[in-house]
């Protein structure tokens, strides 16, 4: 089930190994959120700044419809482009870049549940922790298939693991986190 067709699932459906996951007709594709340019200048980073042909070229989230009775979708994926101006060192994609997908992957699977309206996931949640594991290196360019999925739902506490895998399904990266949903979170100047 496709409820996108945008460039960015046209890029991914060239490169073979993602067009076998792209087949699934139990999926639900969805243009990225974040990569959406808001007035208000939310998620700016990831929808201008990290939205170009030498970062991230394509970007492109789903996940699989939920069984009947099921109220949540318990996993989001993502997959991304990077081109060489997310690099570090030569043909390695920075550190940084590499903790801000995995960031990002594990908000959209809050962004994806709220507005589905699970009641368990409301509100605006930020992250409070994020910790990283660098398994093996991130060359650019590369195409790479990021996975979110909730561990914990506590109160308004959400557990969150995620992973990068290449097109070979070798673990490149994880992560674990914590987001918190605040009651109203006030803007300061």
């Amino acid at each position: 089930m496709t409820t996108t067709t945008d460039p960015d699932q046209a890029y991914f459906q060239l490169i073979p190994w993602c067009q076998k996951l792209l087949d699934d007709r139990d999926l639900v594709i969805i243009a990225t959120p974040s990569r959406q340019y808001k007035e208000s200048t939310e998620d700016a980073l990831f929808a201008e700044t990290l939205n170009t042909q030498e970062t991230i070229r394509a970007c492109l989230s789903f996940y699989k419809q939920p069984p009947l009775g099921v109220s949540h979708v318990h996993e989001v994926c993502m997959l991304v482009s990077l081109g060489y101006r997310v690099n570090g060192y030569p043909h390695l994609c920075h550190g940084g870049i590499i903790a801000t997908i995995l960031d990002e992957v594990m908000g959209n699977l809050l962004t994806v549940n709220k507005n589905m309206e699970h009641a368990a996931v409301r509100g605006t949640s930020v992250t409070a922790y994020l910790n990283v594991t660098y398994l093996k290196p991130v060359v650019t360019p590369l195409t790479i298939l990021l996975t979110a999925r909730f561990r914990e739902i506590t109160g308004r506490k959400y557990y969150v693991d995620a992973s990068i895998e290449d097109g070979n399904k070798a673990v490149l990266a994880k992560a674990e986190a914590l987001f918190i949903r605040v009651d109203k979170l006030k803007e300061t100047l």
